[in-house]
């Protein structure tokens, strides 16, 4: 009766949105909420679909991890690499209709660098990872200077991050009296209309948005509103997602469940792609907790997971299936990356006798944020308990799942990374010093030291020599379990044209059109 009801709820909330609809209209949805306005203060896949398409940084990723400029109009470096000068496109505006100028830029990264904001992607820029920004000024109305420490290969790559928003330029008219971000005001394609939280959000096309010339790709290139709106819906129930796409009411699923994939694929009006994309499944291990403390167990663990029977069984795809960090999208995943962590469950009860383990209680935490991260805990649970280990699953809110990753409050976690096209980042994501970040996961001195050189080496350097290092390197410590590269599928009405699945998974809905 109660999945019913919420059946029926959903279905009418796609009719009321539906009245209101028309061709220049974009109907689409995510699982869960946004959590927030600010660029780059959530790293999670939900926010940054959409404010991916309300802020623009100065510069952004292409689809293959390399960067290009967006905001910036060129960049000028200096000859000992601790000097950046940006200079601004001209003619760019900001949603209010207030034009780009140094001075707002300035002002976001100010806000970007205060410990007081709480700045997730502020670790890439402080020091804690090598890369560290001593200044921020403008030089004029059009050129902003960025001064480093020391030189850093991987700066402009730092500012591009999906997860960050691409470090995405704010306007002060977003913030309140007291410093809260109470609205998003970029110069992306599309402007925040409205967010009805719980609900849905609404984006509307920004008529003075100035796109550029060169081809789109990934996060960066032109980029162009061909519908007045995209209705985001707030749909949390995969059947009531599916309903809707198969009885027209939506047009657009980013992040189709298993389970629906099949019910699209004989119906002649929807086209169903899947794609891997830069991000990967991984179960990060508390190296602090008492039981896990020993590497035995870790590395027990590790060899009691059939990533390929996991990846079939949750995904109904085994090709996607790999041990490493390095997601399969990247070039540097090679021979190295799909070795090491062999599915072995006798060398797993071999390793768990020999570190003494006694049957403690291992919490494994999960939520419902999407049937792949119950699925998985589920079927985890399973081949840990088959070589002798006392799991449990606890199953909470992703809202409380969240803190608890990154306040540390956990054992055994499923988290499914969002991606990075560049993989340095997926590292410096899970590797640093506990102590300063609880939410690092690796934070042994080898790892720490890997992943400097991985930051400062420029794109000349051997980095597969140093991907391979790390490979070998996370095999024998464990800190964390990767099962596979993560891959999305996406079905959208045949209406929808222009609409692209790609390695960032995140969706972007400028360039798409949809068709009475």
């Amino acid at each position: 009766m109660r999945a019913f009801a919420a059946l029926a709820l959903g279905l009418a909330a796609f009719a009321a949105a539906g009245g209101s609809a028309s061709a220049q209209t974009l109907r689409t949805m995510l699982t869960s909420d946004i959590r927030g306005v600010m660029p780059g203060r959530s790293p999670d896949t939900a926010t940054g679909s959409v404010l991916q398409n309300i802020y623009e940084g100065l510069v952004a990723w292409r689809a293959d991890g390399s960067v290009a400029p967006m905001l910036a109009e060129k960049i000028d470096i200096s000859a000992d690499g601790k000097t950046y000068v940006f200079t601004l496109r001209d003619g760019i505006k900001f949603h209010n209709g207030a034009p780009l100028t140094a001075k707002e830029v300035v002002w976001t990264w100010e806000r970007f660098l205060d410990p007081k904001s709480a700045w997730p992607c502020r670790g890439a820029f402080n020091g804690t990872n090598a890369t560290k920004i001593e200044t921020v000024k403008a030089l004029d109305e059009r050129r902003v200077e960025f001064q480093l420490a020391e030189r850093s290969g991987s700066f402009l790559s730092a500012m591009a991050r999906g997860d960050c928003d691409s470090a995405g330029i704010a306007h002060p008219d977003a913030v309140d009296a007291n410093g809260n971000w109470v609205t998003a005001i970029g110069t992306g394609p599309f402007k925040l209309a409205e967010w009805r939280k719980g609900q849905f959000i609404e984006l509307a096309k920004f008529a003075d948005y100035k796109p550029r010339t060169e081809p789109s790709d990934g996060l960066s290139g032109a980029k162009e509103a061909k519908v007045d709106k995209v209705r985001i819906d707030l749909v949390p129930d995969a059947q009531v997602a599916k309903l809707g796409i198969l009885q027209g009411k939506l047009d657009l699923w980013a992040d189709v469940d298993a389970a629906s994939i099949k019910d699209f694929a004989n119906d002649k009006n929807v086209t169903v792609v899947t794609t891997p994309v830069a991000g990967i499944y991984t179960i990060p291990l508390q190296s602090r907790d008492p039981v896990l403390a020993d590497p035995r167990i870790r590395q027990a663990i590790s060899h009691a997971v059939d990533r390929a029977s996991l990846a079939k069984a949750v995904l109904d795809d085994a090709s996607i299936a790999s041990p490493s960090l390095i997601p399969l999208t990247s070039k540097y995943y090679g021979k190295v990356q799909r070795s090491g962590a062999e599915y072995d469950p006798d060398k797993a009860r071999a390793l768990i006798k020999a570190s003494g383990y006694k049957g403690e209680r291992i919490a494994l935490i999960t939520s419902k944020a999407s049937p792949v991260m119950a699925d998985t805990a589920i079927y985890l649970q399973s081949m840990l308990q088959a070589v002798g280990l006392n799991v449990d699953v606890e199953i909470l809110e992703f809202a409380t799942q969240f803190e608890r990753f990154y306040s540390g409050r956990y054992q055994m976690m499923v988290w499914n990374l969002t991606p990075y096209l560049d993989p340095l980042f997926i590292v410096e994501r899970f590797t640093g010093d506990k102590a300063r970040q609880a939410d690092k996961v690796w934070d042994s001195p080898a790892s720490k030291e890997l992943l400097k050189k991985l930051v400062t080496a420029d794109d000349g350097q051997d980095k597969q020599a140093l991907y391979d290092e790390l490979h070998r390197l996370q095999m024998a410590e464990a800190p964390l379990v990767v099962w596979g590269t993560r891959a999305t599928t996406v079905a959208f009405r045949k209406s929808v044209t222009g609409f692209q699945a790609w390695p960032g998974q995140k969706p972007r809905y400028w360039n798409v059109s949809v068709a009475p």
